[in-house]
């Protein structure tokens, strides 16, 4: 009877050590689904949109806009201050590029589409939102600068519209380059169309300062229709 005793113990003894085990297994695999959730990233999106008693709403290539099903577009807001000017937050996966466009559906349920191709962005955890006007399609502006860097340093634009981050150096758009097109920076981004806009280019140094180029503001003035291309040399 005594050595039946002793055994029971053992045997349990050997099933709280595996439970220690899966415990651990549970601890070291949570940091990783955090690291994933922590990767997407709050976008805004913005419209002038006149309405008549419509909602507007965004969709988009993403599940998290509905993937193109106006049943499951996302709602934008507004207020008697800021209309006609709609807006919403989303969490999107950063890198991700995304089509959408808007939609206005009426108190019936009749829901009307933009008429343009479909707007794209790449999702940046710097991006400045997006900041567009109902059924009008956005100038794709093509920047292009030549500009000497040292190790770490990285190209921006910005500029006095939201499309560039409004003088925001947290919201510049960056600027790439290669060995191959070195000093040239450059970047594709879109602006309001029929707007004068002005823009400067700076850099980002590795310990997070900002060197703005000197000189006065430069100013483009945005057609309505078709691309702009800049050619320009940091000052």
């Amino acid at each position: 009877m005594s050595s039946i005793r002793h055994r029971v113990p053992s045997a349990w003894r050997s099933v709280l050590m595996l439970g220690v085990l899966l415990a651990g297994l549970l601890v070291v695999t949570a940091p990783r689904a955090r690291a994933t959730t922590a990767q997407d990233v709050s976008v805004a999106f913005g419209v002038q949109a006149t309405t008549g008693g419509e909602t507007l709403l965004v969709t988009g290539s993403a599940p998290q806009l509905g993937a193109w099903d106006p049943a499951a577009a996302v709602p934008l807001g507004t207020t008697a201050s800021a209309y006609p000017h709609w807006s919403a937050s989303v969490r999107l996966p950063a890198g991700l590029t995304v089509q959408y466009k808007y939609i206005k559906r009426s108190p019936a349920g009749t829901v009307t589409w933009e008429s343009i191709p479909n707007r794209t962005f790449t999702v940046s955890p710097d991006g400045p939102g997006n900041d567009d006007r109902w059924n009008v399609a956005p100038v794709q502006a093509a920047f292009h600068v030549t500009a000497t860097t040292t190790w770490g340093q990285n190209l921006y634009v910005s500029g006095n519209v939201a499309d560039l981050g409004a003088w925001d150096p947290a919201k510049a758009l960056p600027l790439t380059t290669d060995s191959a097109t070195y000093p040239v920076w450059a970047g594709t981004h879109q602006l309001p169309p029929g707007t004068a806009v002005q823009y400067k280019y700076l850099k980002k140094n590795p310990d997070g300062t900002v060197t703005w180029e000197n000189g006065d503001n430069r100013t483009v003035f945005v057609t309505s229709a078709g691309t702009v291309t800049l050619n320009d040399v940091w000052r």
